[in-house]
């Protein structure tokens, strides 16, 4: 079983919905408070219904409340002091779509079932389809409120279904060429993306954030970042689906990543300090999870010196990578990322 984790904000919702949303999260909190002030003074039983619950929220609500008041409860005092987020479990909400495209999500609240329109971006596009399509199971929805947005989140849950025999991807992430990947074959396919697209955006969004800074906008620069991390992601969510689309022309793939917790280290490249790798590892894994693909992370040491032939430790002249031993020659990137296919990693998806 693969599961993918949903979350979006709900699109341009009435005023009159976000009140009764914003009446509900206040009125769950003070259910919650009661039950636990109820089982901690005895006055409630652990067999309490939504029969015992005197409040204009459905069943639905109540029942999930109870349940996760009992979970919250550990024969100890509790406040409650913050607005609780509606959740109901996977029963009673629905997902569908509208004539005009428009993807929505129904609940009951207070005065109805309210069914709005969300934001279906290209991280969740994968799994919000798979659920319309009938191909995959969802769990609890929750929905509360950040600043002036509705927030929703869901996990979405298909089969993973592989048989025969395995094809180990190793990818490797750098500065020059951003992805590289390949599987334990010279002769294969492989699929390698240069960084200079990348670095330019680094770079343009640096400079400009530099000049604000000195000129004292730091509104300005706060949007310039936001802008640039906009863009950024745009193209790590690019990357990732390209590079899983090119994974799966394979016999039952595992893709097999570096652990790149330490890839900042040793760069010549000043703005890899702040660069997103980790945000790219994860839309791999999590796209590759929508596809049933394993994830596995490897010990990154020496991937990029060791020759992917014969294990001698050669290093490497820039792009180029030529084994003195046994004269194998490749792009270095694509070594790298053989070296990684071939070592045994530990699973990071589901």
């Amino acid at each position: 079983m693969v599961e993918v984790s949903v979350e979006t904000t709900f699109r341009n919702p009435s005023r009159s919905r976000c009140r009764e949303w914003q009446r509900a999260t206040h009125i769950l909190r003070k259910c919650k408070q009661w039950l636990v002030d109820g089982w901690e003074d005895g006055s409630l039983s652990s067999t309490v219904t939504t029969g015992d619950i005197d409040n204009p929220l459905y069943s639905a609500l109540q029942n999930q409340a109870i349940r996760n008041a009992k979970g919250d409860y550990d024969d100890e005092p509790i406040e409650y002091t913050g607005e609780q987020p509606i959740e109901v479990n996977n029963q009673n909400w629905e997902i569908h779509t509208t004539e005009n495209d428009s993807v929505v999500i129904g609940f009951p609240c207070i005065s109805e079932w309210w069914y709005t329109p969300i934001h279906v971006h290209d991280s969740i596009e994968e799994p919000v389809q798979a659920l319309l399509d009938g191909d995959a199971e969802k769990t609890k929805l929750s929905v509360w409120r950040e600043g002036d947005d509705w927030h929703c989140s869901f996990t979405v849950e298909c089969d993973e279904q592989q048989d025969g025999e395995e094809t180990p991807i190793g990818v490797d992430v750098g500065h020059n060429y951003i992805l590289a990947a390949t599987p334990d074959d010279a002769s294969a396919d492989s699929f390698l993306v240069s960084g200079k697209e990348h670095k330019f955006v680094r770079r343009y969004h640096r400079s400009l954030r530099d000049s604000l800074q000195e000129t004292g906008a730091l509104r300005a620069r706060t949007r310039v970042g936001n802008k640039e991390y906009r863009r950024i992601q745009d193209m790590n969510h690019t990357l990732s689906k390209r590079l899983v689309e090119y994974a799966s022309q394979f016999e039952n793939p595992i893709i097999k990543l570096e652990d790149l917790e330490n890839i900042r280290d040793g760069s010549e490249w000043n703005g890899v300090h702040s660069w997103p790798f980790y945000e790219l590892q994860q839309f791999i894994t999590y796209k590759a999870e929508k596809e049933g693909i394993r994830v596995e992370k490897v010990d990154p040491e020496h991937t990029s010196q060791e020759c992917s032939q014969c294990g001698e430790l050669v290093g490497r002249d820039g792009s180029k990578f030529e084994c003195s031993s046994c004269g194998y020659v490749r792009h270095a990137d694509l070594n790298a990322a053989e070296n990684i296919s071939q070592r045994e990693g530990e699973s990071c998806t589901a």
